[in-house]
C-alpha cells in the first residue's frame, strides 16, 4: 500500500473536530455545511451509476451515506484525500458505525495526473468489495477522472467513451483549470491513435506531469466559472 491513499480506521485520527462531544459535533457540521457548501448538495448528489455496481457522486453526508448503505454500497471511496477536515471527521465516523470501508486517495482537480495515485485506484477498483461509491465534493472532476480510469482500465471501453465521464453532463468544465484532466486523456489517446502505445506503457515511458501542465491552457472565462462561481475545490 503506498502513502496516497488509507482506510478508515476511526476519527480518533483527527483532531479538528471531537464528534463524541455535542459542541464539537455542532462545530463539525456548520463548517461542514457552510464552509464545505454542503447545504447546496442537500439535495442534489451528482449520482450517476457508471457501471454495474459503481456509483460516482459529490460530497455524501452522514445521512446520504446511510442511505447508500441501504443501496448495498458496500465500499466509499474519497477522492478528497484523508485531511484533517469536518467533511472527512463526519464521513469516517459514518463510515464506521454504518460499516462502510471508507479508502482515500488524495486527487489533484487542476493539477496533472499523479501515476502513483492512478495505480494505487486502480487497484483499489480490483480488489474493492463492490458495489462501491466513488466521490470528490462536486462529482464533477476528481470523480470524472476516477470514473474515465474505471470505464477504460476495468470495463476496457474505448478512450472517447472514457472521456465521457469528463463531461458537463457530470458538471466538469472543460475550459477552465479543471479541463487538465481531460487534456491528459487527449494526449494519451492522440498518442495511441499514431503508434498504438498502450496506456500504462505511455503512462511509464512517455507522459511527462510538468510538460502537461504547461501545455493546458484554460481559458479565463472557464477558469472564473470554476474557481469563482462554482468555487471547486
Amino acid at each position: 500500500m503506498s502513502h496516497n491513499y488509507s482506510i478508515n480506521i476511526g476519527v480518533q485520527l483527527l483532531s479538528k473536530y471531537d464528534l463524541t462531544t455535542v459542541e464539537g459535533k455542532k462545530q463539525a457540521y456548520s463548517d461542514y455545511c457552510w464552509h464545505d457548501h454542503a447545504f447546496l448538495r442537500k439535495n442534489f448528489q451528482n449520482a450517476h451509476e457508471i457501471s454495474k455496481g459503481v456509483w460516482r457522486s459529490n460530497q455524501p453526508s452522514p445521512e446520504q451515506l446511510a442511505v447508500w448503505k441501504e443501496k448495498g454500497i458496500k465500499t466509499i471511496i474519497n477522492l478528497r484525500g484523508d485531511i484533517d477536515s469536518s467533511f472527512t471527521a463526519l464521513e469516517k465516523d459514518a463510515c464506521q458505525k454504518l460499516g462502510l470501508k471508507l479508502l482515500f486517495f488524495k486527487v489533484e482537480s487542476r493539477g496533472a495526473p499523479n501515476p502513483v495515485i492512478m495505480r494505487d485506484l486502480v487497484k483499489a477498483f480490483e480488489t474493492a468489495e463492490y458495489p462501491i461509491l466513488l466521490h470528490c465534493k462536486s462529482g464533477a472532476d476528481r470523480a470524472g477522472l476516477a470514473s474515465s480510469l474505471y470505464k477504460y482500465l476495468i470495463d476496457k471501453v474505448s478512450i472517447q467513451e472514457a472521456k465521457k465521464q469528463l463531461s458537463f453532463k457530470y458538471l466538469h468544465v472543460s475550459a477552465g483549470k479543471t479541463g487538465i484532466l481531460g487534456h491528459f486523456w487527449n494526449k494519451f489517446e492522440k498518442a495511441h491513435i499514431e503508434s498504438g502505445i498502450e496506456f500504462w506503457d505511455w503512462v511509464d515511458n512517455v507522459y511527462q506531469r510538468d510538460k502537461l501542465f504547461d501545455d493546458f491552457k484554460p481559458t479565463p472565462v472557464g477558469s472564473w466559472i470554476t474557481d469563482n462561481l462554482l468555487k471547486r475545490e
